[in-house]
């Protein structure tokens, strides 16, 4: 289109004198340089929705036998109890006359990474990034927690079972809230334990109505609490302190014993 304005202009103004001839060249190489600019813009944007959608679909493929439990495949499983947990914390603000949460996540398939705001995220990924807004989680990690064969736990007790992988996405979830809540940047303590019990108890209020609508199978309870005591750590003069275990089970609890996300309010220090 540009070339053809271009050599429409030399026809009408072929009789014109040399300085109008060379201004219409000059409008007319602005114009192309213009053209060329956006073309280029375009194609850098192009470049970034592909790199978006290759951080949120790490790939398009379908589940590797290595995350396969029984008949249940774990992306399947994450993606269905992220919806529940989804679920019940948009009924619960609802009705509260309060904004309704939202949240992107990415399932991370086997040996894989997925670029996120906060780092990479690979096999051993289990984490919510408010730089993006988006909750990650290793296939891997849940298919080992599962399994109850994670490694390197800082805690007590085991960290195993479908529960205990709903127990963590619970918790992510619950940083999201946090976020949207105003909680992160009202937050000035020295350690992140508050945050992260506070985030247990409300994967534990979450808990609680999966247990009322009777959807809990037997064990599921002792899943939660055994994977809460397995992720808590002793490291109290840490920055990333996240709670003893006893403090990250007490308030699983505390949630799940009283289904109120009001008394998840933020420990003390």
């Amino acid at each position: 289109m540009i070339l053809l304005f271009a050599l429409a202009l030399g026809v009408v103004v072929g009789g014109c004198g040399s300085e109008d001839a060379d201004r219409v060249r000059e409008r007319v190489q602005a114009l192309q340089q213009r053209a060329r600019a956006e073309a280029d813009q375009l194609r850098e944007r192009f470049r970034d929705i592909l790199t978006e959608l290759e951080r949120k679909i790490p790939e398009a493929r379908q589940t590797s036998p290595q995350v396969r439990r029984g008949q249940k495949d774990v992306d399947e499983f994450l993606t269905t109890v992220l919806a529940q947990i989804d679920g019940y914390w948009t009924k619960t603000l609802r009705e509260n006359g309060l904004p309704e949460p939202s949240v992107f996540y990415v399932w991370v398939p086997p040996g894989r990474k997925a670029a996120s705001a906060c780092g990479p995220a690979g096999d051993d990924a289990a984490f919510y990034c408010s730089g993006d807004d988006t909750i990650y989680v290793s296939e891997r990690f849940a298919a080992d927690l599962w399994d109850g064969v994670l490694g390197r736990l800082p805690g007590e007790g085991r960290a195993a079972g479908d529960f205990g992988v709903a127990y963590v996405v619970a918790h992510e979830y619950a940083h999201n809230l946090q976020a949207e809540f105003g909680v992160f940047e009202a937050f000035r303590g020295t350690t992140v334990r508050p945050l992260e019990l506070q985030a247990d108890c409300f994967a534990g209020a979450w808990g609680n109505s999966v247990y009322k609508q009777g959807l809990l199978q037997p064990g599921d309870i002792e899943e939660a609490i055994g994977t809460a005591l397995a992720v808590g750590d002793f490291d109290v003069n840490n920055a990333q302190h996240h709670g003893t275990p006893d403090e990250r089970r007490a308030a699983w609890l505390l949630g799940f014993e009283s289904g109120q996300p009001s008394k998840c309010v933020l420990s003390a220090q």
